[in-house]
């Protein structure tokens, strides 16, 4: 009877650990794709992509209202966290860049170098982030305010990546949708870590409506940030392999 009772606990920690189980198929999926993609470019920015996104882990300090999830760390921020923002960074780029990944062409190489090209735009869009909540917003309205005002400013900066933009929003948002309804068919009682409340609590297909609305943002502003930083050109001709 050892045997199934070892299955018994693993099974039980899977049940109630959703945020952390949930996610790792996206990873699986990302790393697959990462080993299947042709250009070295379009896979190198992936990875960038996905990197780049792990600070915004930290988000999760102030994510109280609008959800709480189980986490094997005693701080609100885990290593769950680390998946997602990693998974869903990558994927955003993968998504948005997909019909155009065989003319990508990396201007900027060193990861080091990017990183520092992010700087200017990331902390104030996190200051001000910052300064919303503490103001009275929503925690997912103030990442959705600044989210949208760096979008609209790298957008300013260069206008040819409005295309980029409105491919990862019509892309990454029904990508978003569907792995939240599979994790919520596999995990019920994941749903229940979501405020029903509030403005972005009540369910539009089957998931919270402030995941809608943030997957519709950052898929639209996460490439052109991931564009800007690499200095990402798109053109006909292949990379070399």
């Amino acid at each position: 009877m050892e045997i199934p009772t070892k299955m018994s606990g693993v099974l039980e920690f899977v049940k109630g650990h959703p945020y952390l189980f949930a996610n790792l198929p996206t990873l699986a999926a990302v790393i697959l794709s990462l080993r299947l993609a042709s250009n070295r470019d379009y896979a190198r920015a992936t990875v960038f992509s996905g990197l780049a996104c792990l600070p915004c882990s930290l988000a999760e300090i102030t994510s109280g209202e609008y959800w709480r999830p189980v986490l094997l760390s005693p701080v609100s921020c885990g290593v769950e966290d680390m998946i997602f923002t990693f998974s869903f960074g990558a994927a955003a780029w993968m998504l948005a860049a997909l019909w155009s990944g065989e003319s990508c062409r990396v201007g900027i190489r060193p990861f080091g170098t990017a990183f520092l090209r992010l700087l200017p735009w990331g902390l104030p869009t996190v200051a001000a982030g910052m300064v919303l909540w503490l103001a009275g917003m929503p925690h997912l309205t103030a990442i959705i305010v600044s989210s949208g005002g760096l979008l609209l400013f790298l957008l300013i900066r260069r206008m040819s990546l409005w295309r980029l933009a409105v491919a990862g929003l019509f892309s990454f948002t029904p990508f978003l949708v569907i792995d939240e309804k599979l994790q919520f068919a596999a995990w019920p009682n994941y749903l229940s870590y979501w405020n029903p409340g509030g403005l972005w609590g009540p369910l539009v297909f089957g998931i919270p409506r402030g995941e809608i609305a943030w997957g519709l943002v950052f898929g639209a502003a996460w490439p052109v940030v991931i564009a800007s930083a690499l200095d990402i050109r798109f053109d006909r001709k292949p990379s070399a392999a």
